[in-house]
């Protein structure tokens, strides 16, 4: 595994050439046009969603509030601006134990985790993995437990393994890779399909908890982080990754950028709506990060360089932000 020597490297995101990512990886645009179709399969009464079996008008998940502007609809799903603290959200989103089934079992899931496991993907991944398993060995952390929450197809867990001393576990849902998960942290350390509110960890703590574009999935967001804070221990650390609601990809693709998927993305965290979010869960911000790639929808509008790169990480508009969190 790569060692960072100078701390000011990891202020600078993982790279990679990604013009051609649908073409070396075909699944991608599979995916995108599963999704769609799922999602466009919902009735839907004046282009909107309504079926109260199905969909449940919320209020902010961050700070509850009422007062919303709709931002735009896609496919169905309000995009709501909370006026109060600034988050973005689906304002008619779908049932937990809806969406729980569809991350359970629905093909579009199991196309995106085959996604994860394609080959430009997989490469990309396990670069920004590597940066950050890197982070974490400078920070000393005595306990060696380390919780990945929506571990997916195990891609994470399979280079915490490798790569630390950190006894993997992991909670998700998927019933295809249930086998694949247990080879890597065995039965007793897979909350398998348990949500984090639920779990009951008796006097195991952990060292780390990540959550790899997980959080924007979360009808309970605050809750879930609040979970992750008592589940940790005294010098542990969260460490999340979420997409970047400022982005220059949302400036210049608007609703077409891929990350605005509202039956999986139902939260988009702004500064000021993480900030809460962070505050309510009992959790402070130690370090935050950007990552790319430019993903390979921008390159028609814009002319790419280091110049570029670096305009897009000083303005705060690379494609994902990266937190690490501690305890309050």
């Amino acid at each position: 595994m790569k060692t960072w020597k100078d701390p000011l490297d990891y202020t600078w995101p993982v790279l990679t050439d990604n013009r051609d990512l649908r073409k070396n990886a075909p699944v991608i645009e599979q995916f995108f046009e599963t999704a769609r179709k799922e999602a466009e399969a919902f009735p839907r009464k004046d282009n909107v969603v309504c079926d109260p079996e199905l969909v449940q008008f919320a209020p902010c998940p961050i700070c509850g509030g009422e007062d919303t502007r709709t931002a735009f609809v896609k496919y169905g799903f309000i995009y709501a601006d909370c006026r109060t603290c600034g988050h973005l959200y689906v304002k008619n989103r779908l049932h937990e134990k809806v969406l729980l089934g569809l991350y359970t079992a629905s093909q579009t899931d199991k196309i995106d985790r085959q996604v994860k496991t394609s080959s430009p993907q997989r490469d990309y991944w396990g670069l920004v993995y590597e940066k950050y398993l890197s982070l974490l060995g400078t920070l000393g952390i005595a306990n060696r437990n380390a919780l990945d929450l929506g571990c997916g197809a195990g891609t994470f867990l399979r280079h915490l393994k490798a790569d630390t001393d950190f006894v993997p576990h992991g909670l998700d849902f998927c019933a295809d890779t249930f086998e694949d998960i247990v080879a890597l942290t065995g039965r007793e350390n897979y909350y398998y399909r348990l949500r984090m509110e639920d779990v009951d960890f008796g006097d195991k703590r952990f060292g780390l908890i990540t959550l790899w574009g997980v959080l924007e999935h979360l009808v309970d967001p605050v809750g879930v982080l609040r979970c992750c804070a008592q589940a940790l221990s005294g010098d542990g650390r969260v460490l999340l990754l979420i997409p970047n609601a400022h982005s220059r990809a949302l400036r210049i693709l608007g609703v077409q950028t891929p990350t605005l998927h509202p039956r999986g993305h139902i939260n988009l965290c702004t500064d000021s709506s993480f900030q809460l979010l962070c505050e309510k869960a009992g959790l402070i911000i130690e370090r935050r990060f950007q990552e790319l790639p430019v993903i390979d929808l921008m390159h028609p509008f814009i002319s790419y360089s280091e110049a570029f790169i670096r305009e897009l990480v000083e303005g705060n508009e690379a494609y994902y932000n990266v937190y690490l969190l501690r305890r309050a």
